[in-house]
C-alpha cells in the first residue's frame, strides 16, 4: 500500500513538474504490473507478413517449379522454413538458421531466393554504384558473384534457367563466412 502511494504521489509530481513547463500532464492512475503493450515494429528474425512458413514441398507446388536446395550446411544451421511470394516477381525464399555452441540461438543465418530468370528483377547496384564490388568465382560450370558488405555477404549465380541469391545477415561478430556459403552454393541440387 505504502508503495502504492508512493507512485501515486511521484505521478502527482511529474504531472505537476510537466505542466508547469509547458507538456501535458500525465494519469494520475496507478502504475500497473505485466501490462501487455503490442510491439509496434516486427521483431528481429519474425517472418514478414507476406513470409508465411511452409515446407519445401508446399512452395514447389506453390511455384510451380523444383526448388534447389543446399546438401551441405556449416555447422549448427539447419533449415527453419521455406516462403513463396508470386508478386512483384515469384520467387522461392528458403531460411536457414543458426544455433551457435557460444552465441546460442542467433535466427536467421542466411536465406536463399530462387526465381525463374526470365521473372528475374536486376538489381544495378548488387555490385555496387561502379559494378566493380563482387568478386567473379568460378564453382564447377557456375560463376558466382561474392559480395561482403559488413556485416552481411551475398552471393549471386544463375543456373538451370533460375536466378539465385543467398544473403547471410547473422554468425558470430567479426567473421565472414564465404568458403561456408561457397560451399553452399556448390551443393545446390
Amino acid at each position: 500500500m505504502e508503495k502504492l502511494i508512493r507512485s501515486e504521489v511521484l505521478v502527482f509530481a511529474l504531472s505537476v513538474a510537466l505542466s508547469t513547463n509547458g507538456c501535458s500532464p500525465i494519469s494520475s492512475a496507478p502504475l500497473q504490473a505485466n501490462t501487455f503493450v503490442p510491439p509496434s515494429t516486427l521483431e528481429a528474425n519474425a517472418p514478414l507478413p507476406m513470409d508465411t512458413p511452409h515446407t519445401i514441398a508446399e512452395v514447389e507446388q506453390l511455384a510451380g517449379f523444383d526448388v534447389q536446395e543446399p546438401t551441405y550446411l556449416p555447422a549448427g544451421v539447419t533449415f527453419d522454413f521455406a516462403s513463396y511470394q508470386e508478386s512483384p516477381h515469384p520467387n522461392v525464399t528458403l531460411r536457414f538458421k543458426i544455433t551457435h555452441e557460444t552465441y546460442g540461438d542467433m535466427g536467421t543465418f542466411f536465406q536463399i531466393v530462387q526465381q525463374p530468370q526470365a521473372d528475374a528483377f536486376p538489381n544495378p547496384t548488387a555490385c555496387g554504384e561502379t559494378g566493380d564490388e563482387c568478386e567473379l568465382l568460378q564453382i564447377g560450370d557456375v560463376l558466382v558473384q561474392y559480395r561482403l558488405t559488413s556485416p552481411t555477404e551475398s552471393l549471386m549465380w544463375e543456373a538451370d534457367g533460375f536466378s539465385f541469391q543467398l544473403l547471410r545477415t547473422a554468425g558470430e561478430p567479426n567473421k565472414t563466412y564465404k568458403h561456408e556459403l561457397l560451399n553452399v552454393v556448390a551443393s545446390m541440387q
